[in-house]
């Protein structure tokens, strides 16, 4: 339901139910939106079915409480307005608490379907994560009894998603319910839905501003530069609309290595020479470590770009939090969204692949001849991206975990689910844990996971160049949380924060060679232009890479707010900033809850 209880009062019972308002804003609306159906991306996803199922109404009736002062609706009259359109004399009275929009949206999810196979949701239900989102919507959902609803909602989603007809829907969950009536105890909810609203506020405060400093910087650099420095042609000429990038000079070879370290396999891009009068000499290796669900195809069209200029390129694969981790889960082979130690396994298995790969390069030239392996860069995503700062020089803040884990209140941001697993692994001490790798010369984090997992002690000490990346449609890794306020705590030089407005956190992600993906994932959560979200990646990284890993001063025209600006399509906005302090966020925020 796109509705806000902020402005309730019990007054509003005396005729017959809460008056919800909007939420205010379009962007929040569609925000909220997104979060209702696709929560925590690929194996969190199914918790949809679990945040779907809060703001709909009961078995037989449904009962609304505010502290002493219930109202109910029965299931049938609802079933009625869902199927038919027709509003019983049983609703009649409460349409006039919603427009037409919001009455249409309550229609839709109703009967709204999601294909989730029975047991991928029970298998989810029974995860850590699914256990934590069930006990809190088990405190405002409730049986007809009052006592908590987590383990009838658990019942009423798996009977529901057993259904051939109508499947995973709100109405199913309504008829499976096990008990005669069920209470939604809005007192609570709407501390909840207050604290939507002003986490949103202060999302969009956080947004612009970072837009508004990216304004201010290009405005300052065509002041200093009113004629730019000649750039590399990285972009070529826009054609129909769409962001171009050009392909570099080298074509690109591709092999498939075994090795000890992973139990997939790896691929390294190698640049392939023109002729053996043109060779190349030792070059910087990128190692691109993807997010849950994923696999090492997922960023073969970056793997391909890069090394098109040159790079080596290093696409790895992680077993545990791949495509095929999910869908062990999903058919239930798997109890867990990821194993515990995977925390730990993801950086330690780059590095021990790094160091197999050395040791081979001994035996074959073409290794020895083209990779430097005292000059890596990491690039990852998501859980790929928790990886790449890892590496970086981020220990694991497991004093911080301890005390924010489990979330204390309830949180928009669900990658807390995840992030909060890794106490699982934690030392005796609580001790942080140094995953770092002397060879990683720079690092990008796209949609990373870092605000838990290493908090403001850790990330402070990466001292190499990093470059954060973040959607502002993200609601798997929330912008605000995970990327703009961590932005704040690097203290490194270079250090870059790149915004892509629309984006989401699937924005970046290429399709599989396999076709193995966990969902498919429709347009609306892929973001506007994925294309261009894809574009911006190639473009930004190369520039990054080739600065800071290549010493080639001529890339540093191109990491500006001027350049970002002058790339940026109108599908999804471009920003680029290179500074900003707790004290610049924390007056926007404060100003953003008045």
């Amino acid at each position: 339901m796109k509705a806000s209880f902020e402005n309730f009062s019990s007054e509003d019972w005396s005729g017959a139910s809460a008056c919800p308002s909007g939420l205010g804003s379009k962007r929040r609306q569609r925000n909220w939106r997104s979060l209702s159906h696709w929560t925590i991306g690929l194996g969190l996803g199914l918790a949809n079915a679990v945040l779907i199922a809060v703001p709909s109404q009961a078995a037989e009736r449904v009962t609304f409480s505010y502290g002493a002062i219930e109202r109910s609706v029965s299931v049938e009259s609802l079933a009625i307005y869902a199927n038919e359109g027709r509003l019983t004399e049983e609703l009649r009275p409460y349409t006039r608490y919603f427009d037409d929009d919001t009455l249409v949206q309550i229609r839709a999810l109703l009967t709204e379907r999601l294909d989730f196979d029975v047991v991928a949701v029970a298998q989810f239900l029974y995860t850590d994560q699914g256990e934590y989102l069930l006990a809190q919507a088990g405190d405002i959902v409730r049986t007809g009894s009052r006592l908590p609803g987590d383990r009838a909602l658990r019942g009423a989603l798996i009977l529901a998603a057993a259904e051939g007809i109508g499947g995973l829907s709100v109405l199913n969950v309504l008829r499976y319910f096990p008990t005669e009536s069920l209470r939604i105890d809005l007192s609570k909810g709407l501390v909840i839905a207050r604290q939507i609203n002003q986490t949103l506020s202060q999302s969009e405060a956080a947004l612009q501003l970072v837009e508004q400093l990216a304004a201010e910087q290009v405005a300052q650099e065509v002041a200093q530069n009113p004629v730019p420095e000649p750039e590399p042609a990285v972009v070529s000429p826009l054609l129909t609309g769409q962001l171009i990038p050009q392909i570099g000079p080298y074509s690109v070879e591709r092999r498939s290595y075994f090795l000890k370290a992973s139990q997939a396999p790896v691929d390294v891009y190698l640049p392939a020479f023109e002729s053996p009068q043109s060779p190349l000499l030792a070059r910087p290796a990128i190692v691109i470590s993807h997010g849950l669900g994923s696999d090492r195809t997922s960023y073969g069209y970056l793997a391909q770009y890069l090394t098109s200029y040159g790079f080596v390129v290093i696409n790895v694969e992680h077993p545990g939090s791949s495509a095929v981790q999910i869908q062990s889960l999903l058919t239930g082979r798997a109890t867990q969204v990821v194993p515990d130690d995977e925390f730990v396994r993801r950086p330690v298995m780059i590095s021990a692949l790094l160091d197999e790969l050395e040791q081979r390069s001994r035996q074959d030239l073409k290794l020895a001849s083209l990779i430097d392996f005292q000059q890596i860069g990491v690039i990852g995503q998501s859980f790929g991206a928790y990886t790449a700062l890892a590496l970086a020089g981020a220990p694991i803040n497991f004093g911080l975990l301890q005390m924010d884990c489990p979330p204390a209140d309830f949180s928009i941001n669900l990658s807390l689910l995840l992030q909060c697993q890794a106490l699982a692994v934690a030392p005796a001490d609580l001790g942080s844990q140094d995953l770092s790798d002397s060879r990683v010369k720079a690092a990008i984090a796209v949609n990373p996971i870092s605000s838990q997992l290493f908090g403001e002690a850790s990330l402070s000490q990466i001292q190499i160049p990093t470059m954060l990346i973040a959607g502002s449609a993200d609601t798997i890794a929330p912008a605000l949380p995970e990327q703009i306020e961590p932005f704040s705590w690097l203290t490194t030089p270079d250090r870059y924060l790149l915004l892509m407005q629309g984006a989401t956190h699937f924005s970046t992600i290429g399709p599989t060679e396999t076709g193995s993906e966990a969902f498919l994932l429709p347009p609306t959560v892929l973001g506007p232009a994925p294309p261009v979200a894809q574009a911006y990646l190639q473009v930004m990284s190369l520039a990054f890479f080739e600065t800071y890993l290549d010493n080639r001063l001529d890339y540093q025209a191109l990491l500006t707010s001027r350049f970002a600006a002058r790339l940026s399509q109108p599908d999804i906005p471009l920003s680029l900033i290179r500074a900003l302090t707790e004290s610049q966020l924390d007056r926007r925020l404060d100003a953003a809850t008045d």
